[in-house]
């Protein structure tokens, strides 16, 4: 005789079954079985993995059935052919929707409407009434997800692909039940069209029902959106991560845009850790704004991708504000790096450390950190001396990354030696960048010294040749003579997963451009 599993146990099991089609075979099993499967399929329907086009145009009919009778009469008045829905479903399916991506939703609709393969935005630039009908169509679908979900945690709001949809235009927060799906948003992601999307209005009606949201990512396209944005990061209870990415140039002459954005943030320093940042300008950003963030003392993260102005006047109002930082990711813009602030906030945060990444050389930088930062375990770093890579391996013995470039041209024998008397035990990748054109100099029996003092314990080891001549054809021209045959013997006699590649460009096929040796083990990089 057959006894059922309890109830518990049933959602359990089926709670944690993570690909969908086991789902749905759980669907075919019995009532019970079908009735905790339906709310895990459908919390997050617009996750393109594993979904094949007639599942999309599936999903999208069986929304389209959940509509109430208005919205359906509005549908087929604008004339969208509904005549494949229901005029009801056996589930709630909009209720369980915890996850919407309006990219997603949109070729969602697309396949629904227009099957045919290529279909997209040019389209429906040509046929307005086209356009017209997808537009309601989303509007309509997104008014019910917002008025039935019972809780929506992720947002994802994107004009690519779609200039004249204009999502910002739609009031997604006044919608009836949005006080409701939306009061436990938890991340919140919103992309537009450099120059011509506004989502500020949005920003303010989303702060009035949005209060908690712990991730936030924006790309700011117009001036107008940063006070908008501004009020938005305030109204949270405890925002804890920051993406901002800045599709525009501003001028020195506009207001301070960026100030009111890092003076919003210190409103959330009991919980705010991280911080990401492109092409944001701080020529703007005064130093009482960065005064008042510095006040994060929770942060652990902070990433500067390619902005602009930072300078030593005003980025030394932060240099010695957060002592529990962990990450530090830096890409140069077009000014200099602040190099004093930066050894300021590693002086603070000392052996709390435990990333850097510079893609240039910082003035000190190596010094400061082999100091007071001797817990790192990932370092990428840039140095015309090579022997300051024996001095971070000296002083950081946690090191199970090290990137580390610079020295063109010079004889590193002794610095493989020297590596090789000071190894990190607990070193895991190794990756050398070099000239291509002057590489570093080292004979096979000062590698094999080195190769021979961690081959316990480094997995991969990389060398990357940078400022190859363009348009190389002839493949003398193209040789990487950093190695011969016998430096590779010896690597392949460690044991040790060797890659070295260049950045020669266009890639030829009777070129060889890159080396791989596999090691001993089978572990992927």
């Amino acid at each position: 005789m057959a006894f059922p599993l309890p109830t518990e146990c049933v959602e359990d099991v089926i709670s944690n079954i993570e690909i969908n089609r086991d789902l749905f075979s759980a669907l075919m099993v019995n009532r019970e079985w079908c009735k905790f499967a339906v709310p895990i399929l459908w919390k997050n329907p617009f996750d393109n993995n594993n979904r094949e086009n007639h599942c999309k145009k599936i999903i999208i009919r069986t929304y389209l059935s959940c509509l109430d009778q208005k919205s359906k009469l509005l549908l087929e008045s604008s004339g969208v052919d509904l005549s494949c829905t229901t005029s009801s479903t056996a589930f709630d399916y909009a209720s369980y929707l915890n996850y919407l991506s309006t990219t997603s939703l949109k070729f969602m609709i697309q396949q629904f409407m227009f099957p045919q393969a290529g279909f997209y935005g040019s389209l429906l630039n040509e046929h307005q009434n086209t356009f017209n009908q997808i537009k309601l169509m989303f509007t309509v679908l997104c008014k019910l997800f917002i008025t039935r979900s019972v809780e929506i945690k992720y947002i994802e709001f994107s004009d690519f692909g779609f200039d004249p949809l204009n999502v910002y235009s739609i009031p997604f927060a006044t919608f009836e039940g949005a006080n409701r799906s939306l009061a436990n948003l938890q991340i919140f992601c919103c992309h537009g069209i450099p120059g011509k999307s506004n989502n500020a209005e949005t920003f303010i009606s989303m702060s009035n029902v949005c209060k908690n949201i712990s991730h936030l990512e924006i790309t700011l396209s117009t001036f107008n959106e940063a006070k908008g944005l501004a009020s938005l990061v305030s109204s949270q209870n405890h925002l804890k991560h920051f993406k901002l990415v800045s599709d525009v140039r501003f001028t020195s002459t506009d207001e301070d845009i960026f100030g009111a954005i890092f003076r919003s943030l210190a409103t959330q320093k009991k919980t705010f850790s991280s911080i990401f940042l492109q092409n944001v300008s701080f020529s703007n950003v005064d130093f009482q704004s960065l005064v008042e963030f510095g006040n994060c003392k929770a942060l652990r993260s902070m990433t500067f991708i390619e902005c602009e102005e930072i300078q030593e006047r005003t980025f030394n109002a932060i240099s010695k504000a957060f002592p529990s930082l962990e990450h530090v990711f830096y890409v140069t813009g077009p000014s200099d790096v602040p190099s004093q602030s930066f050894c300021e906030l590693f002086k603070t945060a000392q052996s709390n450390i435990k990333s850097i990444s510079f893609d240039v050389e910082v003035i000190g930088l190596i010094k400061t950190i082999t100091k007071y930062c001797t817990k790192l375990e990932d370092i990428s770093v840039s140095s015309n001396d090579p022997s300051e890579i024996i001095l971070i391996l000296n002083n950081c013995k946690d090191l199970k990354y090290i990137n580390f470039r610079g020295g063109e041209g010079i004889d590193t024998n002794d610095i493989f030696i020297g590596m090789a008397q000071s190894i990190s035990p607990k070193l895991e990748i190794l990756s050398l960048n070099m000239s291509f054109r002057d590489p570093w100099i080292f004979s096979p029996k000062s590698l094999k010294i080195f190769l021979d003092s961690c081959k316990n314990t480094l997995k991969i080891f990389k060398i990357y040749h940078y400022n190859a001549p363009f348009n190389i054809q002839d493949s003398e021209d193209a040789r990487i003579k950093t190695m011969n045959e016998e430096h590779f013997d010896v690597i392949r006699q460690s044991g040790i997963r060797f890659h070295m590649d260049s950045d020669i460009w266009p890639r030829n096929l009777d070129i060889i451009t890159t080396i791989d040796i596999p090691g001993n083990n089978n572990l992927s990089e």
